[in-house]
């Protein structure tokens, strides 16, 4: 009994020094590459573009007219959002948000107005001009030229 507990003890190295099975070798040389190709975005210039908004409440509607002041650049495009709160007959708040888009190719400030159904027996609290953005149009006209590929 004594040989058979050593027999033991020398299998592990027996089977350590034996040569490993086809598939295992190609396990252990399989090499995986990957390639992975970024695009990067347009290059952009953002602008700082400022807006200023007047207000008034006619009936059912309210009446607003404003501007965006862009001194950065001269062709640009943005967007913005026009909120208008009020409040109805019961006391209770309400906000109307619109998104709206700018484009401008002079150096010449933007002019808009507009209307929004707030219905009746309401009062106007406020119209505000927010989440205003702006992008130089020749930066990014610029950047999409220098990606297209060239003809050969």
């Amino acid at each position: 009994m004594g040989d058979f507990k050593y027999a033991w003890i020398g299998l592990p190295f027996i089977l350590a020094s034996l040569p490993l099975p086809a598939f295992a070798q190609e396990a252990m040389q399989a090499e995986k590459r990957y390639s992975i190709h970024f695009e990067s975005t347009q290059h952009r210039q953002y602008c700082k573009a400022r807006l200023w908004i007047e207000y008034t409440q006619r009936n059912t509607l309210a009446d607003y007219n404003g501007g965006i002041i862009n001194k950065d650049c001269d062709s640009s495009n943005g967007t913005y959002s026009i909120t208008v709160r009020y409040r109805d007959e019961t006391g209770e708040m309400h906000s109307i948000e619109t998104d709206h888009v700018w484009e401008r190719y002079d150096d010449q400030d933007i002019e808009f107005a507009g209307q929004t159904m707030i219905g009746e027996n309401v009062d106007l609290i406020r119209v505000r001009g927010r989440k205003i953005q702006c992008v130089c149009a020749k930066i990014e006209a610029a950047a999409e030229n220098t990606k297209k590929p060239r003809g050969r």
